[in-house]
This record gives C-alpha cells, structure tokens and sequence, in this order.
C-alpha cells in the first residue's frame, strides 16, 4: 500500500474518531454488554454500578470537545446525561426518542418552507413589482389610496388571498393599514390569525430595530435636531400602529411630545412643530394645553396650513363652537383644493355662517 493511501486512511480514521456517532455508538454497545453480561454470569450490582460508572467518565471526557462547540448538537447533551442518569435505560430512552425524530422528520418541513408558506411571495416578476411600487408609493393622493380593499378581501376573500393580502401588509407597514391587520388577527380562519399575529410581530421587531439604530446616531451627535425630529416621528408612528395597548401607545406619545417640546423651545416659530406638539396633546386628551399653545397663532394674518386641523380639533373638543363658528372661514382659507384637505374642508364648511 502507498504512503498516499495510508495517509488518505489515516485521516478517514481521524475523521470517524472526530464524530460523536463513534462515541454514542461505542457507549450504547457497552452499556448493551454489561447489561448482557450482568443476566449470563449473576454480576453483583456493585460490580455493574462500578462498570457503568467507568463507561460514564469515558463518555464525559470524550464528549466534553463537541459539547463545549457552539454548533453542538442539542441531543448529544440529552444522551450523555441520560447514560450518566440512567444508565441501559437512558440509552434506551433516547434510542426510542432518536427513532420518533426520524419518523416524524420524514413528514415535516423546513423552517425556510414554512416562513414561505405563511408569507407567500406576492410579487411575481418584475412588471408586476413596478406595478406594486407604483400603486404603493405615490400613484395616488395618500387619502384615496385607503385600506378599504384589503377589509373587502379579508372578509369575502379566499384563505390565498387573505395570505397575500397580509403579506403585503407586512412588507409595505403603514399605521393606515392597522384595521385590516386587526381584523386579519380576529380571522375565522386559524391559518390567518397565525400568519396575521406573525406578522404584527415582524413589524414590531422593525420599529425596536430602527429605533436602536436611531438611539445610536443620537449618541454620535446629540445635539443634531434632525435626529431628534426622526426619534420623535418613530415614537409617534410606533404609537399610531394599532397594535399597542392603550397605555404603552400613551407612553410612546409622551416621549414623541417631550422631544418636540424641546425642539419647539429652540425654534418657538416653526408651524409645523407647533402643529405636532398640539396633534400629540389632543391625542393625550390635553385639548386645553394643545388650544393655549395654538391661541398665539390667531393673531396673525393667515392661520398656517399645517394648523387647521389642530386648531379645529382642539376648539371642538373644548366646546368652543362660537369661536369655531367665527373662525371656520379663516380656516377653510388656509386650505389647498388638494384631495388631502377634503375631508378637513367638509367638516370645516359645516361650521360656517352659510351652513347656519
């Protein structure tokens, strides 16, 4: 034979001593042996315990290099202790637990199948992503692209369909399609509420995601307002997602609005943070607070764009309808005719004088 050969031998040798299947193979037929031996020759229980205990060091040490890997197998921990624990029983066990796992392999699926099956591919090729990109980012005034097809679907359409419509809702996460997601969880359908409740739990993960990612460029440049106007707007948006309970959305409203508050104090005349801070203590249920903040504003010439809508709210839910009434056209002036002012220009057109 060539030194080749011997050498090519040698390390297959090396290879078959390196996997633990040597290792539990050779302790399983030594604890068999023993046990064998102890019903032909009448061994003492001394004489067994003494035996088996000298297998168990032997399988400790030799397990101890595969045990302390990161990639170890889980069931070579499980075998070991239960040889250690049990001895011919252990082995047993396992045996049986070993061939119950095999069986049932053969009919299971993979991780990678199963995410896919819960979140099907929704875009087929690339004429249809244009399609989707299109249809999701700006086709339309955001007011008329509403979630109302997705509650159409999700309530007569098939289970493929609800899986594709949440799939979507997944991938392309805005706090407008929170009532479909919602509904997508209350679902008859078992498979629904399982990929639906996934699929909340993907969007969470993102918002915990980006805000580490944010926490840490606030720590390279604490001072920069643009960072902190991002840190507050994913507050808010966290808070606008429906999927919050009542008081941690609170929670994450009163840090949106604590950081404005700081960022309004440096820039007192910025409308649109004015207009944030005042949105963010009506959603708190602090109308006066939001109306005392807004009242400065009425004094000038024309009431910024973004301030309407606040500065409605709040008179409304103060009771003030005389003043509302009084500044209904003042308002309804600061307005655009684009669709996104619709459905503030309807309400505020019921309050002027014409309307009675």
């Amino acid at each position: 034979m060539s030194s080749s050969s011997l050498s090519m031998l040698s390390r297959k040798l090396e290879d078959l001593r390196s996997q633990p299947a040597v290792l539990i193979g050779g302790s399983m037929a030594a604890e068999i042996l023993l046990v064998l031996h102890g019903l032909s020759s009448g061994a003492s229980m001394t004489e067994a315990v003494l035996f088996h205990g000298i297998i168990s060091v032997f399988v400790v040490a030799g397990s101890l290099p595969w045990l302390r890997r990161r990639e170890a197998e889980p069931g070579l921990a499980l075998y070991v202790a239960s040889l250690v624990a049990l001895g011919p029983i252990g082995v047993l066990g396992c045996a049986l637990m070993a061939m119950v796992r095999w069986i049932s392999s053969r009919s299971s699926i993979s991780f990678e199948e199963w995410y896919e099956r819960l979140f099907p591919q929704a875009l087929a090729d690339r004429a249809q992503a244009l399609y989707e990109l299109i249809e999701w980012r700006g086709a339309k005034p955001s007011r008329e692209s509403t979630v109302s097809p997705f509650c159409d679907v999700l309530d007569q359409g098939s289970v493929a369909q609800k899986q594709s419509v949440v799939t979507l809702i997944a991938d392309h996460f805005k706090p407008e399609f929170s009532p479909a997601l919602q509904r997508a969880l209350n679902d008859p359908e078992p498979a629904i509420r399982v990929q639906a409740a996934t699929a909340a739990a993907r969007i969470e993960n993102h918002f915990l995601q980006q805000s580490v990612v944010l926490q840490e460029e606030r720590e390279k440049d604490p001072g920069n307002p643009s960072i902190m106007r991002r840190i507050a707007l994913h507050h808010e948006s966290y808070a606008r997602t429906g999927l919050l309970d009542t008081e941690r959305a609170a929670i994450e409203r009163t840090i949106a609005l604590e950081i404005n508050m700081k960022l309004l104090k440096a820039s007192p005349h910025d409308p649109e943070l004015v207009a944030t801070v005042a949105r963010l203590l009506l959603e708190l249920d602090r109308p006066e607070l939001a109306m005392r903040l807004l009242m400065p504003w009425l004094r000038s010439q024309s009431i910024p764009h973004a301030l309407v809508a606040p500065m409605a709210e709040a008179l409304y839910s103060l009771k003030r309808l005389r003043l509302l009434r009084r500044l209904s056209a003042r308002l309804l002036a600061s307005l655009t005719a684009s669709a996104e002012d619709e459905p503030i220009r309807a309400s505020l057109g019921l309050w002027t004088p014409a309307h009675g």
